[in-house]
């Protein structure tokens, strides 16, 4: 039986919502410009080609140094994960990192001073983004009012944080053997020098599930712990940019128009905008369990920062014309550039004596991107009067109107429903959640999205005219850009 919706909480409404939305983290202090910094001046003063030399001290003989393992470890984990999950741990680990490479006199000067620049960068990003979320802490704790209410005990909260922790702590206990077997100089399996490598790798990965499920455990412990703020509000689990995400909107949003955050819960996904409470005063990268009139969940993630306000969706408004949704010409721009530099660097490798593992690398690099390059270049979605005209991959569907089901989000793209339990999936066009906060603009496949929902649900909008009949070259595209990368890779092969 559901949990009864606890009375005289607290409504989270728009006038309250807005100086929570006010605090956001500011621009400059989002990751990804801190990790590539951070990331480019790691690979500088390691020396990244010569990682065994690093590791040893010198190629011959190879001395352990323990310290700079679990350094380069600790370096990994905090450029690849902390910095984007967890700030409070990246900030507390920041000046260790700077500190390691600064102890080091192989290093130069410069690339010494490159990771100190970075790593104060990105300790700056991290503080700031603690004070914006200590902020919003306290604007949330504001509008819930005096009253405390302990977090229900039917409420199934195990599963947060105990995962990771299982994953974490047996991977850092192989990392712990993997770095015993390289100071023996085993040659079980493996090299010294490969097991040194194995241990960086598996302790940054150990570090990140466990760090992770801490940290998780903890915020949902800390729910648990004692009574907690309250806030009455609307969410949607799923059905909106992200089907795998809950929105969650002001108490007064009744048109579901603008979420103030979003965040991973446990809660079914049905798309639905319901009442709910939440335990716990929202901020970034806190915990929160929710509880609505059909169920209860939790957060399986830390509630995400927004760096700026999202984009509006289009209005529709009633139009003759078919309507068509592809890739911008800022994105096929930038693939085609890809093509060329890869087609640039083929050739040169083609005439120039280089290593197979070179070549090897970008065999590889062609044949996993081409799939991913093809979708970007060659998919379209048409609307017109007789329903949608959707180009993928390497096909052409037609899903008239009286068999659509559905669209939604999925990972890293959207997928229509049909009549026929067929469906259509376009992967790789939906931008990363980090990458979207950035752009000015709305994406092209979340316009798709937004465009094929409102006219799925409202048929005095769908456009009064037939698309014309797709050509040859919407068939043909697909196949023959995957073609140009296949010669690519035999160029590649032939080289060797």
């Amino acid at each position: 039986m559901p949990t009864p919706m606890p009375q005289g909480v607290a409504v989270w409404n728009s006038t309250a919502v807005g100086p929570w939305l006010e605090a956001r983290p500011a621009v400059w202090s989002h990751p990804l410009p801190a990790v590539l910094a951070l990331a480019c001046a790691l690979v500088a003063a390691t020396g990244f080609p010569r990682m065994d030399a690093h590791l040893c001290g010198r190629l011959d003989p190879c001395e352990p140094r323990w310290w700079v393992t679990a350094h380069l470890a600790l370096s990994g984990v905090v450029v690849f994960r902390w910095l984007w999950r967890l700030p409070h741990l990246a900030a507390s680990v920041l000046p260790l990192i700077v500190l390691g490479v600064a102890l080091q006199p192989q290093i130069s000067t410069a690339a010494r001073t490159a990771v100190a620049l970075a790593g104060g960068y990105a300790f700056a990003g991290c503080l700031h983004r603690r004070l914006v979320a200590r902020k919003q802490r306290t604007l949330a704790l504001d509008a819930a009012g005096p009253l405390r209410l302990p977090v229900p005990k039917d409420v199934d909260t195990r599963g947060r944080g105990g995962s990771d922790l299982g994953c974490g702590i047996p991977i850092l206990g192989f990392a712990v053997l993997a770095l015993v077997l390289s100071a023996l100089g085993s040659g079980l399996l493996l090299s010294a020098e490969n097991w040194r490598l194995t241990a960086v790798l598996t302790l940054a990965v150990g570090l990140h599930w466990g760090g992770s499920g801490l940290a998780g455990w903890h915020g949902i412990a800390a729910l648990r712990r004692s009574p907690v703020p309250v806030l009455r509000v609307l969410l949607r689990a799923g059905g909106g940019s992200d089907d795998r995400r809950t929105d969650v909107f002001a108490a007064d949003d009744t048109a579901g128009g603008s979420p103030v955050f979003s965040c991973r819960t446990t809660l079914p996904k049905d798309g639905t905008l319901q009442e709910a409470v939440l335990y716990g005063a929202p901020h970034t990268g806190g915990e929160l369990v929710l509880l609505t009139g059909g169920g209860s969940g939790h957060t399986t993630k830390p509630v995400r920062p927004q760096y700026r306000a999202e984009p509006a969706a289009e209005t529709w408004q009633t139009g003759a014309a078919p309507v068509r949704w592809r890739a911008g010409p800022g994105v096929r721009a930038i693939v085609l550039g890809y093509l060329a530099v890869l087609t640039l660097v083929t050739v040169g490798l083609h005439f120039h004596e280089t290593e197979s593992r070179h070549v090897h690398a970008l065999a590889f690099l062609v044949a996993a991107s081409a799939l991913p390059v093809v979708t970007l270049l060659n998919w379209q979605v048409v609307a017109d009067c007789h329903g949608l005209r959707v180009t993928g991959t390497f096909t052409v569907h037609h899903v008239p109107w009286n068999e659509f089901r559905g669209v939604s989000a999925e990972e890293r793209g959207f997928r229509i429903r049909c009549a026929t339990d067929r469906d259509i999936d376009i992967y790789g066009v939906l931008p990363a959640r980090w990458l979207a906060e950035l752009l000015p603009r709305r994406p092209r496949a979340r316009a798709a999205l937004d465009g094929i929902r409102s006219l799925a649900a409202d048929p005095a909008l769908r456009p009064t005219e037939a698309a014309p009949a797709p050509g040859r070259y919407a068939r043909a595209a697909g196949p023959a850009i995957a073609a140009y990368c296949s010669v690519l890779i035999v160029t590649l092969l032939l080289s060797l």
